[in-house]
């Protein structure tokens, strides 16, 4: 599968984005599916660091990290969307996403870059999609003839059951 670069078209339709409310997404892949997460959910992006594993948790939980002193779960999208482990390679990095007071951390394979989408190019989902992350899909945007499944963060702590 052939690399997605957004940034071509982001960047020739930046001054229609001027004129119209956007959203600006974080854009990565998980077994090369592009998703994105709305930007201001967004705390920070990691490089991998070690994952102190806990017992009798679901598979998808890898473990928790210890981030400047708070302890954050590690979830691998990957295994939650009923697919194999996230593999570690050099481009896989920690989404560290917060929500109100809680921060929790998503496995990926790539973080690829930062989008803006006009709200008018935002078509908003219902739950009956057919994926086992049908459920977490928030809206799908279409950027340079890919579609990005954005997910939602509100969904996505009921779908992985982070309390």
């Amino acid at each position: 599968m052939s690399a997605i670069d957004l940034r071509e078209d982001n960047q020739e339709n930046e001054e229609e984005y001027l004129a119209e409310e956007v959203e600006q997404f974080l854009t990565f892949l998980v077994n090369h599916e592009s998703f994105g997460l709305e930007l201001l959910t967004v705390h920070e992006i990691l490089k991998p660091v070690p994952i102190t594993r806990i017992p009798n948790v679901d598979d998808y939980v890898l473990g928790v990290i210890n981030l400047r002193g708070e302890i954050i779960p590690i979830i691998d999208l990957k295994k939650r969307f009923d697919m194999d482990f996230t593999e570690l390679k050099p481009s896989s990095r920690f989404i560290v996403i917060m929500k109100e007071e809680k921060r929790f951390g998503i496995f990926v394979d790539e973080v690829k870059q930062v989008i803006k989408v006009p709200i008018s190019q935002l078509n908003y989902t219902t739950d009956d999609l057919a994926l086992s992350y049908g459920k977490l899909i928030d809206s799908v945007s279409r950027v340079n003839d890919h579609l990005i499944l954005n997910l939602g963060v509100n969904q996505m702590v009921d779908f992985l059951q982070i309390s």
